[in-house]
């Protein structure tokens, strides 16, 4: 059995984490990374090291700028790299969803992510743990999901009733707005149904 100081049992650790988990820089860039998340960048991950995440997961958004990752304007409202700042001056940011527009060979593929990061700190600088949660692979572990096919209240595992906002909220730290969609719209609010500010 190898000793808790040697590296290669540190990595085994690590990579026996089933989600993709990144150590980023205050700009994303990619410092270390584990076995699941080797899975995301494709054939050759260790040229991933010191590349910039959007760079090398292939979001639609590290293209449209010069400057790529980090600098166009759809980078401003991105969940990964605010939660990563936030984690590079110490604070800890938990579950925040966020959708991405990855580009393969395929074409443009969305994903809906749950994003957690911590601070790591390093020999010299503190760093960030990135982690990546799929919504898609958390909803299929919760199974089927009992839902009422009048009122759409959802029954959680004690058999109680509830609005389908407080399940997602519970289960998977989801919160929702409201709105209407059009056809809601015309049904329900005939008179606001031609107004393009509604």
């Amino acid at each position: 059995m190898n000793s808790p100081g040697d590296s290669q049992f540190h990595q085994a650790i690590v990579d026996s984490i089933p989600f993709p988990l990144f150590v980023v820089d205050d700009d994303v860039r990619i410092v270390a990374f584990n076995h699941a998340a080797s899975l995301m960048l494709g054939d050759k991950p260790v040229l991933a090291f010191n590349t910039k995440g959007g760079e090398a997961l292939h979001c639609i958004h590290s293209t449209e700028s010069l400057g790529g990752c980090g600098a166009s304007e759809a980078c401003k409202t991105c969940v990964v790299r605010a939660s990563v700042g936030l984690s590079c001056r110490n604070a800890v940011v938990v579950r925040r969803p966020q959708r991405m527009q990855l580009v393969s060979p395929e074409g443009v593929r969305e994903v809906y992510l749950l994003i957690t990061t911590n601070p790591f700190h390093g020999k010299d600088r503190t760093l960030a743990v990135l982690m990546f949660q799929e919504l898609g692979e958390l909803l299929s572990t919760q199974g089927i999901v009992p839902i009422c096919m009048h009122c759409r209240k959802v029954r959680d595992t004690s058999d109680e009733w509830g609005p389908m906002e407080k399940y997602l909220k519970e289960h998977l730290d989801l919160d929702l707005s409201h709105g209407l969609c059009p056809e809601c719209l015309q049904k329900y609010y005939p008179e606001f149904s031609g107004r393009s500010s509604v």
